[in-house]
């Protein structure tokens, strides 16, 4: 896989995250609430914009955004049993691993192949 498509691959994860975010998160009093509409949701969409942002600009540290938007999903999805029957942080958790994985994996192969 080359790099090119590592990170087109990564910043549609990301996108993918975005998307998540306007899928069911949780239940409150009898109402699904939206990601966009739960605190944690309008920071991971902010941050996977971030996240796109820095891939197309070319810095290596994209790889951190992801994470951190991975972290947070993956909380959110395993927080309590709600979360377990909940789509939307489960795909947006999914989707910033993966591009978390293709973040590391292209910035290893850069410092490989710019080694002396």
């Amino acid at each position: 896989m080359t790099a090119a498509v590592r990170l087109r691959v990564a910043e549609v994860a990301a996108a993918v995250v975005v998307i998540s975010s306007f899928l069911p998160w949780t239940v409150e009093d009898d109402r699904t609430l939206r990601g966009v509409q739960v605190g944690d949701g309008q920071v991971i969409v902010l941050t996977a914009v971030v996240t796109i942002v820095m891939i197309r600009l070319g810095s290596r540290l994209a790889w951190f955004a992801a994470g951190f938007s991975a972290a947070v999903l993956w909380r959110q999805w395993f927080e309590d049993e709600v979360g377990l029957q909940s789509l939307g942080p489960l795909l947006g958790a999914l989707a910033a691993s993966v591009a978390v994985g293709l973040l590391v994996w292209n910035m290893l192969a850069d410092i490989r192949e710019n080694a002396p």
